[in-house]
């Protein structure tokens, strides 16, 4: 029996039953070939999550017609040629006891013409504000024509043998547009009241229902809220649920915001928003239809996702970048493994960043995401002792993948506690999922055996003494101390000294770099009921923040009266004040702690006499240069999987 049994339980949506409550959520990967068909790599990604046990699978938004087209390696269901691509992932999800359909959609305003290569179209010539291009307002006629390639995107899914097509009318994209006064000014059949904004969605559901008949399930994903002036609210977003179910829709999917409200964390919430922040949007909706309810919005436990489920909030929940983390996530929770869950941190670098910046989607937690078929190698015939330098998460992840490949490994740490600079990350407010990743590696290196000698500092001699086959060196970074007249000084601090709690900050506090670190710092310093003035040379602060992140940071900044001055540099550097030179003229800043956040430079001058220690030397991490935690997961995990092979140094 199931520690989790509503989540375990049967589900039914029309005449499709599912094996369980667990619904992948659709997230463009940015995985599909420049022609939007299936690829290798797509399948073998869709395989992977099959494997680990939801219930059912919804596909990503697939563009109906190329000027709908929103990423650049999106999927398409634009022509006949997709359907064989279609026709193998549905066969890779019934294997595995699943349902699958694809999401459908048109990408509306929300996009740009160096992506489609022809100017977006939309209900009315409005600029989306984030993307701010002017679209051409749609004619009847293309409505028409439009509402024609949902219905026949919709009989290519059926063809190719899935279970139930989802149209997309949430998040801003063309159907939102016509729903919502936000973007709909037209002043024909198709806008003005809520029945004419709704005419485009109502043709589209009859349009299906007419090509695929009564028996092939249709969902509609909805935003409960648009979070926008002007834009839909709950109360909206019930009114079209209840005309979409008697349209014969058969589940509704609920979901929030669009392009202009992201930095509200509503539409993919950063870590700084608590878990299941749109189930009360999907709770109201269920208590005005009939028919399932499908919750979404970073729900990454079984505890919340049983929760919503028994007490009946919804009937559904989807799990979006929780698989991306964890494809196992349902079978571990089936069984009673979630301390082995590698949950889902929503720090947002490795999947929503990079695809925003039209890449394929990583996962920072879970470096196999989008690298399935290279971690399928076989495992090494013969097994290698592997030496780890270092115990923060690029070797902790290295530690890991070796163990878990047979290899002996014997991890080193200096100082008496794990993790690295995940401490340091997870320090400020609003930033548990460092933490929450720091013990869920803690627990990797405990469950695989790992020998962790902590307060142990690798000498050349002690290295050589161990004896190893291949060596790992995740040594990381020290903070940067630049040339200003009193760095030196007592009361000059690094924010790593600061985060770690092995110095304190007195009275007034300058931040010196307002980058993500810096800005963060920052807060910490203001709960402390400091007076807090951040320094940075560029024009704006936080800007290698992830997007949702990095509003609400510089929005809590403003709330705690943190002070920002770009485009200054600090002079010099007294015991109680700070001399800077921003545009045009100098300034002191009173400053008895000043703190520095101003980079970091790798901790690597032990390589050159490990190379001649050991037959394989793999530098990763900080100690290569300093990045992200996404890129020293990856090479930590890759310098693990190819520990003791020929060419193991492999490049992010």
């Amino acid at each position: 029996m199931s520690n989790f049994p509503a989540l375990f339980s049967t589900g039914t949506i029309d005449s499709l039953t599912t094996k369980n409550r667990l619904i992948m959520a659709p997230m463009v990967r940015n995985y599909a070939d420049e022609h939007g068909l299936v690829t290798s790599k797509y399948a073998k990604h869709i395989e992977r999550i099959a494997r680990g046990g939801v219930g059912a699978m919804i596909l990503e938004a697939s563009y109906v017609r190329p000027d709908g087209k929103g990423f650049v390696n999106e999927l398409s269901i634009h022509t006949d040629d997709v359907i064989p691509g279609l026709r193998q992932l549905a066969d890779i999800a019934h294997s595995y006891g699943a349902v699958i359909g694809p999401q459908i959609f048109h990408a509306g305003r929300q996009t740009a013409s160096a992506i489609m290569g022809v100017q977006p179209v939309a209900p009315s010539p409005i600029p989306d504000p984030t993307v701010n291009e002017v679209p051409r307002a749609l004619s009847v006629d293309e409505i028409h024509s439009i509402v024609n390639d949902y219905a026949q995107a919709a009989r290519r899914a059926k063809e190719a043998g899935c279970d139930f097509v989802e149209v997309h009318g949430a998040h801003g994209y063309l159907i939102t547009q016509f729903l919502s006064p936000f973007s709909n000014a037209r002043d024909d059949e198709y806008g003005g009241s809520l029945e004419n904004r709704m005419r485009f969605v109502s043709e589209i559901i009859q349009a299906i229902r007419a090509t695929v008949g009564a028996d092939f399930p249709v969902i509609v994903r909805i935003s409960g809220e648009e979070q926008v002036p002007t834009g839909l609210t709950l109360d909206d977003s019930v009114k079209i649920a209840q005309r979409l179910e008697e349209l014969g829709v058969n589940a509704i999917h609920v979901s929030a915001g669009n392009y202009a409200s992201f930095d509200r964390g509503a539409m993919i919430s950063p870590m700084a928003i608590p878990d299941g922040p749109l189930v009360p949007l999907a709770k109201a909706i269920k208590g005005a239809v009939k028919m399932p309810v499908i919750a979404v919005g970073k729900i990454r436990t079984p505890e919340l996702a049983n929760d919503i489920i028994q007490t009946g909030k919804a009937d559904f929940v989807a799990l979006g970048r929780p698989l991306l983390a964890d494809p196992d996530w349902p079978n571990k929770a089936l069984e009673g493994r979630t301390s082995d869950i590698d949950k889902c941190i929503a720090c947002n670098q490795g999947c929503i960043t990079r695809l925003f910046g039209q890449q394929d989607v990583w996962c920072t937690v879970n470096p196999e995401t989008s690298r399935e078929e290279e971690f399928a190698r076989p495992f090494p015939e013969s097994k290698r002792k592997v030496l780890v330098i270092g115990g923060g998460p690029a070797g902790m992840e290295a530690a890991k993948y070796a163990a878990g490949r047979g290899h002996h490994v014997v991890l080193f740490e200096q100082l008496d506690h794990l993790g690295g600079q995940l401490v340091v990350a997870a320090a400020p407010p609003h930033r548990p999922g460092w933490e929450e990743l720091r013990q869920y590696l803690g627990h990797e290196m405990n469950r695989l055996g790992i020998d962790v000698r902590l307060q142990t500092t690798a000498t050349a001699d002690l290295v050589q003494k161990e004896g190893a086959d291949v060596l790992v060196v995740a040594t990381g970074s020290s903070p940067v101390r630049p040339s200003i007249p009193g760095i030196s000084g007592e009361n000059v601090i690094t924010n790593r000294d600061l985060l770690e709690g092995t110095m304190t900050a007195k009275g007034n506090v300058v931040v010196a770099g307002g980058g993500c670190s810096g800005a963060q710092t920052a807060e910490f310093l203001a709960d402390q009921g400091h007076n807090v003035t951040i320094v940075e040379m560029l024009g704006d602060i936080a800007k290698d923040a992830a997007a949702a992140d990095r509003d609400l940071l510089i929005a809590r900044l403003q709330s705690k009266d943190v002070k920002t001055l770009t485009n200054t540099k600090i002079m010099k550097i007294e015991t109680d004040k700070v001399f800077v030179e921003p545009p045009a003229r100098s300034e002191v800043l009173p400053a008895d702690t000043v703190a520095l956040c101003l980079g970091q430079v790798p901790n690597n001058a032990i390589v050159g006499e490990l190379r001649k220690i050991a037959p394989q030397v793999v530098v990763i991490g900080d100690a290569v240069e300093p990045r992200k935690v996404t890129e020293a997961m990856i090479e930590g995990a890759r310098a693990g999987l190819t520990a003791g092979e020929r060419g193991g140094e492999l490049a992010a």
